[in-house]
């Protein structure tokens, strides 16, 4: 291990969050915590570890810490909001004996929260029905000899069946989830080590936790190598708290959505457009069709292991945004294909600009493996990749690109185009997912704002743009179409003030697509 200072970094890893890890001779960059351990443990098991500790790790399907801290609590709870905590208390509360147990942040409350609520993991049914088996038996371990008898097995319905509180973060079993947080949670225990038995009354699940991964060996001795010595909290009395049960909230919450949907969005867009004109441009098809028989077999989407029907349609969709990229790019500029999956139009772009350089991010492992083995196979020189997520990306760059971009992470996109001065073309996807987050807050632009648009009125335009469909023709699917081209016009409303030149265009065909709005910003 050798030690290099920040000026010295490569400077395709000084564009990312640490941790990061360099693979493939530097054409993939894996960033962040989350991204990392999860490299790690699979480089373990690819390379002759076959521990099943180490599988289950993480989780049903690998699927632990996979999603992106944009849209997974916990993924953020792990990566972003516990280390910041640490951060901020070392770099502020020097002498921690002054500090009252009593302030206590809101990542260990959210986790705490967490660990009072009952568990929803796979295959749910099963282990609960595990859990009263056992119970059962351990009482009739306690009748009198005389009194034991054979039962025939009763039929318990699901909704009889026992709440199951966390062990672990994830629920009943040790996984990379547990691992992340263990260092963050160590060393908020260590400023209040002297205070461990008032910490208890407000964090008691966390200690438990804590607690529970100091019993286990693997662990203590992971923590041992690293020159970190657990904190005994042995000595105090732990106990779980009973656990309250939300299931009928998500449901209500949805039946109320339901019904403002067919309540109050029509009076909601007749007042919205009465201010504010949506105008959709469209695209020339004969300026963005591209002749894919003369391109190489790898570029094609089919490549991407896409079905015919779905690469036709992901063809014209490509066609739309290359087109419009092309017609704003310059020689040597920086290309991001942000939420790029499996890198569909990256790939095209670097084809197609040789002179200039492409990038893709995205934090799915899977749809990344597709991308490296299709630019291997094209022996594309001028594109690297990033997985990482949105947030951890931070290098300079002229164009960011999206096909598709779900939900917020539009708008995460958006902002990070403007944040860097650079054009953008954006295909925005999952309206009905938008939502106010640390860094963004809806609506955007002032021109909304000054018309009265509320938060909540356009999450509600949102989710009535999530009503288009392939019937492009029925009274839904226009209704959306308005609702989709609101949504937009604040976005570029927003941009607008931040110096930009800005459409709202119709993908062609239209058919391409329900999702089939293009928003395009040029800065002045």
């Amino acid at each position: 291990v050798s030690y290099i200072s920040w000026d010295k970094l490569p400077e395709d890893i000084a564009a990312c969050s640490l941790p990061s890890v360099s693979v493939k001779k530097g054409l993939k960059i894996i960033s962040g915590l989350c991204q990392v351990l999860r490299y790690v443990i699979h480089f373990m098991l690819k390379h002759g570890n076959g521990s099943k500790l180490l599988k289950r790790l993480l989780g049903h399907k690998q699927c632990c810490l996979k999603a992106s801290s944009e849209i997974s609590s916990r993924t953020n709870l792990c990566e972003v909001a516990a280390p910041r905590v640490i951060d901020e208390w070392i770099s502020s509360h020097w002498d921690m004996t002054q500090i009252s147990v009593k302030i206590l942040p809101s990542a260990i409350l959210d986790f705490e929260d967490h660990m009072s609520k009952p568990i929803v993991i796979h295959n749910m049914d099963k282990w609960q029905r595990i859990v009263l088996e056992r119970l059962e038996n351990v009482n009739a371990s306690e009748q009198p000899p005389h009194k034991k008898m054979r039962t025939k097995r009763k039929v318990v319905n699901t909704k009889d069946l026992p709440p199951m509180e966390h062990v672990f973060a994830e629920g009943i079993e040790l996984m990379v989830s547990d691992l992340a947080l263990l260092p963050c949670v160590h060393a908020f225990t260590h400023f209040f080590r002297n205070k461990l038995q008032e910490l208890k009354n407000h964090m008691p699940l966390i200690l438990l936790w804590y607690h529970r991964l100091q019993s286990m060996k693997d662990v203590t001795c992971a923590a041992s190598l690293c020159g970190v010595n657990l904190i005994n909290v042995s000595n105090i009395s732990l106990n779980s708290n009973g656990t309250e049960d939300n299931n009928t909230v998500s449901k209500s919450n949805k039946k109320l959505l339901d019904i403002t949907l067919r309540r109050d969005l029509p009076g909601l867009i007749e007042k919205i457009t009465s201010n504010i004109y949506v105008e959709f441009e469209n695209l020339s098809r004969e300026d963005i069709v591209l002749n894919w028989k003369k391109l190489p077999s790898g570029v094609h989407p089919t490549k991407g292991e896409l079905s015919l029907a779905r690469a036709s349609r992901k063809c014209h969709q490509i066609e739309n945004l290359v087109g419009c990229v092309v017609k704003v790019c310059e020689e040597g500029d920086v290309l991001v294909d942000f939420c790029s999956g499996g890198g569909h139009v990256g790939i095209v772009l670097a084809h197609l600009l040789p002179l200039c350089k492409i990038i893709l991010v995205e934090n799915k492992e899977e749809s990344l493996e597709r991308a490296m083995q299709r630019i291997q196979e094209l022996n594309l020189k001028n594109i690297m990749i990033y997985q990482c997520n949105l947030d951890q990306f931070m290098k300079k760059f002229d164009i960011g690109i999206a096909l598709h971009a779900c939900g917020v992470a539009t708008d995460m996109v958006l902002q990070k185009c403007i944040d860097q001065k650079a054009s953008f073309v954006i295909s925005p996807c999952c309206y009905g997912k938008i939502q106010n987050t640390n860094t963004l807050c809806y609506p955007q632009s002032e021109k909304f704002k000054s018309h009265n648009v509320t938060y909540e009125q356009l999450v509600l335009l949102g989710h009535g743009g999530d009503q288009t469909s392939w019937n492009f023709d029925t009274e839904k699917a226009k209704q959306g179409k308005q609702c989709m081209g609101l949504v937009d016009t604040d976005r570029i409303e927003y941009a607008k003030t931040k110096g930009y030149t800005t459409s709202i265009y119709t993908m062609q065909p239209g058919d391409c697509s329900p999702k089939n709005n293009l928003i395009v910003g040029v800065k002045n």
